[in-house]
């Protein structure tokens, strides 16, 4: 007599259309099922009176994440990028993101239009904000 261990033959969908399996196997015999094979002999480890030297304790505490790998940069220039920002707004000026570059741009285009530049409704990149630029923005009262 085989003890079964289940392995999937088929693959079909369910009454609802789920993706399912359809025909079970066993690996050590060519017995097929409808359902997976019971194990009479599947042991169940209680983790609770193991030790340190316990793998399955160990795995079941670990977190995953990313880390720093889940950000496009790393914390340290994160949080200053954002400080950086925040001066920014904390001074009227709204750039149009939080890199370092349009934030410059930001104050170099206040600067020069002599007023908190705000992205969403000058409608000039703060980039392209020069004094000739400036002064058709001031004149149709776009700045």
């Amino acid at each position: 007599m085989c003890n079964h261990v289940s392995k999937v033959l088929e693959w079909g969908f369910d009454e609802k259309r789920n993706f399912k399996a359809a025909l079970w196997g066993c690996t050590k015999c060519d017995a097929t099922a409808d359902a997976p094979f019971k194990d009479e002999n599947e042991v169940f480890v209680d983790h609770s009176k193991c030790g340190p030297e316990c793998f399955g304790c160990k795995a079941r505490n670990l977190q995953l994440s990313t880390g720093d790998a889940g950000r496009p940069v790393g914390k340290k220039e994160w949080e200053g990028r954002l400080k950086f920002y925040k001066d920014a707004r904390n001074q009227g000026i709204q750039p149009a993101g939080t890199q370092r570059l349009q934030v410059e741009a930001a104050y170099k285009a206040s600067e020069t239009l002599g007023k908190a530049y705000d992205a969403g409704t000058m409608g000039v990149r703060a980039d392209k904000v020069t004094k000739s630029v400036a002064s058709i923005m001031k004149e149709t009262g776009a700045a």
